[in-house]
């Protein structure tokens, strides 16, 4: 199962983006890299700030810290709760 993904939100001037890529695959030091990016522009499209942070993990360790967190999305998007996810 691979990995790789990316994502962008954006709302009100502000683009999230969140990166996750498997790294070294196959070999016995396989690391994910976890990287979420923001970029907040006025309404001219000039930029304010932008920043971002890149994090490794096995893939044990991104089981264990992601894993509760994506299902709990999960579980709280298949049950249609609209006011659920901004809790």
């Amino acid at each position: 199962m691979s990995l790789n993904y990316e994502a962008e939100f954006f709302r009100e001037g502000l683009l999230k983006t969140v990166i996750i890529k498997e790294r070294n695959t196959g070999a016995s030091y396989a690391t994910i890299e976890f990287t979420i990016k923001n970029k907040l522009t006025d309404v001219d499209g000039k930029v304010i700030t932008e920043t971002g942070h890149t994090s490794f993990f096995s893939p044990k360790e991104f089981r264990e810290f992601f894993g509760p967190i994506f299902k709990d999305m999960k579980e709280r998007l298949d049950n249609d709760s609209s006011n659920s996810i901004q809790e």
